[in-house]
């Protein structure tokens, strides 16, 4: 299995959404993300383990969801071999310092959180989450001023 899908397949190798990273591969084929909120990368990966499954690629479709390299099938595959990452978070910053993977830390730059407030902003409209009558703690906890703002300005008073 080459190497770049397995590192991709690491990062999902715990459970997080739009709201922790963004996530793309850059030109050169390698994964890249951008920590949406200060310690993201630690919160989401310390202390988790995964296994990775290699499989025969058959059957998979790609473009079907909104993210480019993501294949997907609708059949269940037999798993041909199974990769057991104990210390995912260890393996991740280990791929980190040989390059084949590029973390974007939190910076509290103006043009890093506007890059982050655009990419928030985006998933908090495109997946409704305004118009929910309950919001996610961790959501109002790190977007709550963004939230806020978005329900004034989508409030009709202006």
């Amino acid at each position: 299995m080459p190497l770049i899908i397995i590192v991709t397949a690491l990062l999902f190798g715990a459970p997080k959404d739009d709201f922790d990273f963004i996530m793309d591969i850059n030109e050169e084929g390698i994964p890249e993300i951008y920590e949406c909120y200060k310690n993201a990368f630690e919160i989401i990966y310390i202390g988790k383990s995964c296994s990775i499954y290699e499989i025969d690629e058959a059957g998979f479709i790609k473009g079907i969801t909104g993210w480019e390299p993501e294949y997907v099938s609708e059949n269940e595959v037999e798993v041909l071999s199974e990769i057991i990452v104990e210390d995912l978070y260890g393996r991740l910053c280990e791929e980190e310092r040989k390059g084949n993977l590029i973390v974007h830390r939190f910076d509290d730059t103006d043009e890093y959180k506007r890059m982050i407030s655009n990419h928030i902003v985006d998933r908090l409209i495109r997946f409704s989450i305004l118009d929910r009558p309950f919001i996610e703690e961790r959501l109002l906890r790190h977007f709550g001023k963004i939230i806020n703002v978005l329900k004034d300005l989508l409030s009709g008073r202006y």
